[in-house]
């Protein structure tokens, strides 16, 4: 930017920027005496820097060196000795006016600056990358599947907390990519904390319609909270019925592996979340 302009926009900011107070110990910068000229012979500022914002901060005052840009009160024009690249460097930065007891700090931009999308939550600027936007996963209902129970077996407390076991006797499955039964054999590992909660481990086989049938393994690993008192409920067979589904929460991880060529391209990748419910000695989730 030519020297003029700075000149001119450093005259209209004169009434309202209180000049800097020397800086103790320091060198005393004196700027040269200039005539306003007539307004119809000024030069208008250059409308491509404009004042963004105000931004005071407070604080005790530090020495620094008197060469630091963002602290030299002093005027700095162009001449042999100074590129002009490196003005416009320091002049792009915070231009700060200081006295002997607080910091003012004036924050102006480039207009072009004021177009750069900025995140509307405060908190995302914190995220790597916060301008990137990525593909969000879709939730669609993949199959639905029901395991009957055999009465739980308590082994009582160990290391990891109160430990049941509960094996199971069949069941049956359907979904978009095909269908079959539970077979018997699978189990159930829970680990039960001071509240209740269960946290919930599973193994079995799965085993097709189709003719030859195909196996499937399937793992899920998940979570039973809610109210204490409801999740009493839930441990009673006879109980567990009328507990609402919407009263707790059981959320589960599945995957599932085969070497079957019918069924490994959709099910060995594949990863799924599930919600369930406890319906008697029955099982149901999707």
């Amino acid at each position: 930017m030519e020297p003029a302009a700075y000149r001119s926009w450093t005259a209209a900011l004169k009434d309202i920027v209180p000049a800097p107070a020397p800086i103790p110990g320091g060198p005393v910068h004196h700027a040269p005496d200039e005539q306003v000229e007539d307004s119809e012979k000024s030069i208008p500022p250059d409308t491509n820097w404009t004042v963004y914002s105000a931004s005071v901060t407070r604080g005790p005052f530090n020495k620094e060196e008197d060469n630091n840009p963002r602290t030299s009160a002093g005027w700095h024009s162009p001449g042999k000795d100074t590129k002009l690249k490196e003005l416009q460097e320091k002049l792009s930065k915070p231009w700060i006016a200081r006295d002997d007891n607080d910091i003012s700090i004036l924050v102006y931009t480039s207009a072009d600056d004021q177009s750069t999308p900025r995140p509307t939550n405060p908190a995302a600027e914190l995220y790597p990358h916060p301008h990137l936007y990525l593909p969000h996963p879709s939730l669609n209902l993949e199959f639905r599947m029901s395991v009957t129970l055999n009465p739980r077996i308590s082994l009582g407390p160990t290391p990891f907390g109160h430990r049941n076991w509960i094996s199971f006797t069949g069941g049956k499955w359907s979904g978009s990519w095909g269908s079959g039964k539970v077979l018997p054999g699978g189990q159930d590992s829970q680990i039960i904390i001071p509240d209740g909660s269960a946290r919930l481990e599973t193994n079995y086989l799965l085993e097709t319609y189709d003719k030859p049938p195909a196996h499937i393994a399937i793992k899920t690993h998940g979570w039973r909270t809610g109210p204490p008192e409801v999740l009493a409920q839930l441990a009673d067979p006879a109980l567990a019925d009328k507990v609402d589904p919407d009263s707790y929460k059981f959320r589960l991880f599945i995957e599932m592996e085969t070497g079957d060529e019918r069924y490994r391209d959709k099910v060995n990748c594949g990863m799924w979340v599930g919600s369930g419910m406890r319906k008697g000695a029955e099982v149901i989730y999707e």
